[in-house]
């Protein structure tokens, strides 16, 4: 989640008549998803919060009920696909999907594995092999990268939230003191990542 949706729950959460609602897939680890598991309490910018509002969630795509959808969009092919690659969803699912897919609409499924390559050429599927290991690394040096520049615009977010908040003055003092000891902590970490 981003800074401002995050930002939005803090001030929500802990409100008992509050609705949240939950709209499609939330990752495992995500504070979405314990959120959507029934966390009672949540860590939102280094803060605890009660969640005491009604959480609603609209399960969206990867939950059973898109199962179904993804076997009727199959079935609405004049000509069935020869061999369907899953790539989105957790492992579970994936492979609960898989079942239901060869099962019923007799179609072979492959899930790939991180790194392994496919050849997709005249309705042919077929395996290449693996990405070398430094093909990989590069990839996940990439992924840093890519981290980094979310964290970066999750930093601007928080920015923006924060000139609002903190120019009021309705904020407490322990409030800004609270926050001035975790930018802190932030930039203790940056740096020693970068040393």
């Amino acid at each position: 989640m981003y800074g401002r949706i995050k930002h939005h729950l803090k001030h929500n959460l802990w409100n008992s008549n509050n609705t949240i609602l939950f709209v499609g897939y939330q990752a495992p680890g995500t504070l979405g998803r314990k959120i959507v598991e029934g966390a009672k309490k949540v860590k939102i910018f280094g803060e605890e919060i009660a969640v005491n509002a009604k959480i609603e969630y609209i399960e969206g795509y990867s939950g059973h009920a898109d199962q179904e959808w993804l076997l009727n969009f199959i079935y609405s092919f004049i000509n069935k696909p020869k061999q369907i690659i899953l790539v989105h969803g957790e492992r579970e699912a994936q492979n609960e999907l898989k079942e239901k897919i060869q099962e019923e609409a007799k179609i072979p499924v492959t899930i790939p594995k991180y790194g392994e390559i496919y050849n997709v050429e005249n309705e042919k599927v077929s395996f290449d092999g693996r990405l070398e290991l430094e093909s990989i690394k590069r990839i996940r040096r990439v992924e840093i990268v890519n981290k980094v520049k979310m964290l970066k615009d999750e930093m601007n977010d928080m920015e923006e939230i924060l000139k609002t908040d903190i120019l009021t003055e309705e904020v407490k003092d322990d409030e800004i003191n609270s926050i001035t000891l975790k930018l802190k902590e932030i930039e203790k970490l940056i740096v020693s990542i970068i040393e």
